[in-house]
C-alpha cells in the first residue's frame, strides 16, 4: 500500500510535462538512487549473473522503459484514477495461468468471476470512450508492464537477486529513454523545472515501489502482490481527487462521483475479496460438486 501511495503522488506530478521529455530523467534519478542504496547496503547490481538471470534483467529493461513513457501519456487524457483502474488488469493477470488451470475449482471460479467484474468496472469508467482511444491503448500498455514486472521480480526472486536484478535493469533503461527522447524532440526540451519534478517523480514512482514491491515479495507469493496492488485504482483515484481540491492538478482529473467512483469501488471491492481467497493445496472442491479431490 506504501508503493501504491508513493508511486500515485510520483505520477501526479508529471501530469503538466510531455511524457516522453520526462520519462528520460525519472527514470535515470530513480535508478540511480536504488543503485546508490544498493551500493551502500552491500547489494551491488554489478555482478556476474548467469543467462536466464540476463534474459530477465532484458525483460525488465524493456518493460521499465515502456512503462516510464506510456504511463505519464496516458495520465493526462485518461485521469489518473482512470489509468490505475486499466493498469488493474495487468496485476491481476499475474499467476492467470494457474488459475485457468484451476478454473473448475471453487477457488479458480471465484477468481475468474472476480476478474470479469474488474473488467466490467473498467468498462463504466472509459464509457464513452469520447476519442482517447490512445490515451487508452498505452493504459493497455502499461497493463501489460506491470504484470512484466510483478512476475519477473518473482522469478529474480527465486534466484535470490530480484534487488540486484531491478536495479540493473532500471539502470538500463535510463539511457534507452535518453537516447529516444533526444532522437524525436532534439535537446530543446531540457529545463530545470522538467528535471526537478523528474527525479522527485522519480524516486518516488521507481525506487521507493521496487524496494516495497520487493519486500512484499520475499513475504508474500507474487499473486497476491499482483491482487494487493490492484487497490491502486483508489489509491490513485484519490490523490488525484486531493491534487485537484488543492489546485496541484489539473481539475479534470477529478473523478464524477457516479458512474466513475462507483466503478472505482467495484474493482477495489473485488480485488479485495480476491486478496482474500486462500488458495487450495492438496484437495480442491469442484464447482457444482459437494467433495474434494486431488
Amino acid at each position: 500500500m506504501a508503493s501504491l501511495v508513493s508511486s500515485g503522488i510520483g505520477y501526479a506530478f508529471t501530469t503538466s510535462f510531455h511524457a516522453l521529455e520526462v520519462a528520460a530523467p525519472m527514470q535515470a534519478v530513480g535508478a540511480i538512487a536504488l543503485c546508490v542504496l544498493m551500493l551502500l547496503t552491500g547489494r551491488s547490481p554489478f555482478r556476474r549473473y548467469q543467462r536466464p538471470m540476463w534474459w530477465l534483467i532484458v525483460r525488465l529493461t524493456g518493460g521499465n522503459s515502456a512503462v516510464a513513457v506510456l504511463y505519464p501519456y496516458a495520465v493526462p487524457r485518461l485521469t489518473l484514477g482512470t489509468v490505475a483502474a486499466v493498469v488493474v488488469l495487468g496485476y491481476l493477470s499475474v499467476g492467470f495461468k494457474r488459475i485457468w488451470h484451476l478454473r473448475a475449482t471453487a477457488w479458480g471460479f471465484k477468481h475468474l468471476c472476480g476478474r470479469v467484474l474488474v473488467v466490467g468496472g473498467i468498462v463504466m469508467l472509459n464509457w464513452p470512450l469520447q476519442g482517447e482511444i490512445v490515451g487508452l491503448l498505452c493504459a493497455f500498455g502499461s497493463a501489460w508492464c506491470v504484470w512484466n514486472t510483478v512476475t519477473v521480480l518473482g522469478t529474480m526472486k527465486d534466484h535470490g537477486l530480484a534487488d540486484q536484478g531491478a536495479t540493473l535493469a532500471n539502470l538500463l533503461s535510463a539511457p534507452v529513454l535518453f537516447a529516444l527522447v533526444f532522437l524525436l524532440r532534439g535537446g530543446d526540451w531540457m529545463s530545470r523545472d522538467l528535471f526537478l519534478v523528474a527525479g522527485l517523480a522519480g524516486l518516488l514512482t521507481l525506487m521507493l515501489p521496487v524496494l516495497l514491491t520487493n519486500a512484499a515479495l520475499r513475504r508474500i507469493s507474487k499473486l497476491d502482490v499482483g491482487v494487493m496492488q490492484s487497490l491502486s485504482t483508489p489509491v490513485h483515484a484519490m490523490v488525484a481527487l486531493v491534487g485537484a481540491a488543492l489546485g496541484w492538478l489539473a481539475s479534470d482529473q477529478r473523478l464524477a462521483f457516479f458512474p466513475d467512483w462507483a466503478a472505482i469501488l467495484l474493482i477495489a471491492g473485488t480485488a479485495f475479496g480476491v486478496s482474500s481467497l486462500k488458495e487450495p493445496s492438496g484437495g480442491v472442491l469442484r464447482v457444482g460438486t459437494q467433495t474434494s479431490g486431488k
